[in-house]
């Protein structure tokens, strides 16, 4: 399975969002990914630090209660569209990124937004 940064980011916005339960047929709708790749991602995302799980069920879905400190930070850098887009589109051209630069290829989108909208230089 590869990694699938638009999945991870729709991930993370759910969670804020509140969704907590990871498993069974409402993800085919959540999201537009069969069902095992998410859960693979959520794990994933568990061990990168960025969300925190509370634990499984009988069904073996998986319960989370809330992203970390450093799933906020992520999510808050490529929340806007616009961001996310730049950021995708600078880290394909490198032809390849680890969750680090992704990262920081967003804030740095993200100061130049900013600076677009703003006027002003961070």
């Amino acid at each position: 399975m590869k990694r699938d940064m638009d999945l991870v980011r729709n991930i993370l916005l759910a969670v804020e969002d509140g969704y907590q339960s990871f498993g069974g047929s409402k993800l085919e709708t959540r999201f537009a990914f069969i069902p095992p790749i998410v859960l693979q991602h959520v794990k994933l995302l568990e061990e990168a630090g960025l969300i925190k799980i509370a634990g499984r069920n009988l069904s073996n879905d998986i319960h989370v209660s809330g992203l970390t400190w450093e799933g906020h930070d992520f999510l808050d850098t490529v929340r806007d569209p616009e961001v996310w887009k730049r950021t995708k589109d600078g880290a394909s051209k490198m032809g390849g990124w680890t969750f680090g630069l992704l990262k920081d290829l967003g804030t740095a989108y993200l100061k130049h937004v900013a600076k677009e909208r703003l006027g002003i230089d961070l």
